[in-house]
């Protein structure tokens, strides 16, 4: 146990922050408040709250009779859409937690997920069914399935705070992803009096990201847990013709939108954010240019940076970008605590790094992930026990660097560890370099992220060299990558050497791989 009394620290307090609750008790109390409320929108199909709820029990009761119990976990392999957070509404009924798996990954990569369960019940969609999947639901809308539910409705399973609500995988070093298990305090914790803006009654969020990715939740439950409204967007990524139709046609005044994401829109149509009410921005370094374009064309509507790892769920920081801050030489901040979290840093030696000092980010509060699936040993390094205030509380080590300022206002200060983000998703170096080393005829590789001036990723690159007497072409090294990485993860370039260059002790030398000519 690590005391860290005397850690400068920064949080919210306690009497700003949202009760603890679970996400499907949440759900209900909304819909038993207005059910005839706008819950969900995906194209034609309008659901309200309690076509929503009915659903879900009817789902629930179905789950309970195909065998999963409080506790377990429930594999989902369908599409992102209404009847998958129907699905994952009944889960929760049900007692157990989630893990939302993308029928387009890898088989590799789904068998290596579902080997870390316990022979799980796994919903996938009827014909074709991705490896795995042991029971099927055919599409169709949450009406009929709210029409055809039990005289006899299903009795929501209670659950506490602290028990697990859903897992998501991220990208392992050793090749093997990590399940990150996330309480439904974790989920919630941010939504509701006292809570982050945009959510609740009047509100509207596009849903956008994967499902297998935490801001899911964000978009989704944020909304559904305040009595607020969801639009599934059907594409993959949203275009500014898009974002436009949506506050337009649906009224959408909230939204998160990947730094990359927001770049791009900032340079094609700035326009397209007009009607906006509340703006999030994440998932990678801010670029100063394009927050400096945003705010110049709307410096009345509130743009948020907002940062946190999957392990202390959704967001751990968020600070609202003003013209000031594209200038900061270190970059844009990343800010103050959501509610309910303190912030600290450590030092290499886990002594406390006072303000103006560079350390780890640490993140302690309601957001704080249990661990990580079937590694205690993990868990325990990057889950460990502080001693603050007197008071013994479990945090987070994030692996990330950072430096408060005399205002308690976090700036972020780049990894540990060899973790980078691209266009929202969080990808492990090490995992890629494992897969291209299980190929037989590379003989050493490395893995490296090239960043743009401002300090973007703008690509990861594979540098490797063959065996001897190897032949095999940088697009048979992408299409095998392929079989075994998410799409997300694929290198966007692939560079053959004779030899990888070396440091004097040895090891192969990143920084000179990360400074070759493009």
């Amino acid at each position: 146990m690590t005391a860290a009394s005397d850690v400068p620290a920064t949080d919210v307090p306690a009497t700003d922050v949202p009760p603890p609750r679970s996400v499907h008790a949440a759900v209900a109390d909304r819909a038993d408040r207005a059910p005839g409320d706008l819950a969900l929108v995906q194209g034609e199909e309008r659901i309200d709250y309690r076509t929503l709820t009915s659903a879900a029990r009817a789902l629930a009761g179905r789950l309970t009779a195909w065998g999963v119990r409080p506790g377990d976990i429930v594999p989902l392999l369908l599409p992102r859409g209404a009847q998958l957070i129907a699905l994952q509404l009944g889960v929760l009924m049900s007692g157990a937690a989630y893990a939302t798996l993308d029928p387009r990954w890898p088989a590799s990569r789904l068998a290596a997920i579902l080997a870390q369960l316990d022979d799980p019940v796994v919903v996938g969609r009827p014909g074709g069914e991705p490896l795995g999947v042991t029971r099927t639901l055919a599409p169709g809308p949450l009406a009929a399935l709210a029409a055809g539910a039990p005289a006899e409705p299903f009795a929501p399973l209670p659950a506490a705070p602290d028990d697990l609500a859903t897992v998501f995988f991220t990208s392992g070093s050793t090749g093997v992803p990590k399940g990150v298990l996330i309480p439904h305090r974790a989920v919630t914790r941010m939504f509701g009096p006292g809570g982050l803006d945009g959510f609740g009654p009047g509100h509207t969020t596009a849903q956008v990201a994967p499902g297998a990715w935490d801001m899911y939740a964000f978009e989704l439950w944020g909304q559904l847990t305040t009595g607020g409204t969801c639009v599934v967007v059907e594409e993959n990524h949203l275009m500014p013709g898009r974002l436009r139709a949506l506050v337009a046609e649906e009224g959408v005044d909230t939204l998160w939108l990947t730094t990359s994401l927001f770049n791009l829109i900032v340079d094609e149509d700035p326009d397209a954010f007009e009607g906006l009410g509340t703006l999030y921005v994440g998932g990678e370094k801010q670029s100063p240019r394009h927050v400096a374009r945003f705010l110049e064309r709307f410096p009345d509507l509130p743009v948020w940076n907002g940062f946190g790892p999957a392990e202390n769920c959704m967001l751990t920081t968020v600070h609202r970008m003003r013209p000031a801050d594209t200038t900061v030489p270190t970059g844009i901040p990343v800010g103050l605590p959501v509610p309910g979290t303190t912030v600290l840093l450590l030092r290499e030696d886990g002594t406390p790094a006072p303000r103006g000092e560079r350390g780890e980010i640490v993140a302690l509060g309601p957001g704080v992930a249990l661990g990580y699936l079937n590694n205690e040993t993990l868990t325990r390094e990057r889950f460990p026990t502080l001693e603050l205030d007197g008071e013994r509380r479990r945090a987070l080590r994030t692996g990330d660097l950072g430096l408060l300022d005399e205002d308690g206002v976090l700036h972020y200060h780049g990894r540990r560890d060899r973790q980078v983000k691209l266009s929202g998703n969080r990808i492990e170096l090490g995992d890629i370099e494992a897969a291209a080393a299980a190929l037989p005829e590379i003989r050493t590789c490395a893995a490296v992220a090239r960043t743009d001036a401002g300090g973007t990723v703008e690509h990861i690159a594979l540098v490797y060299t063959l065996a001897e007497g190897a032949e095999l072409t940088a697009r048979d090294v992408r299409r095998r990558l392929t079989g075994t990485l998410p799409a997300y993860a694929v290198p966007g370039r692939f560079e053959q050497l004779d030899e990888l260059p070396r440091r004097d002790n040895g090891k192969v030398d990143l920084p000179a791989l990360e400074r070759r000519p493009r």
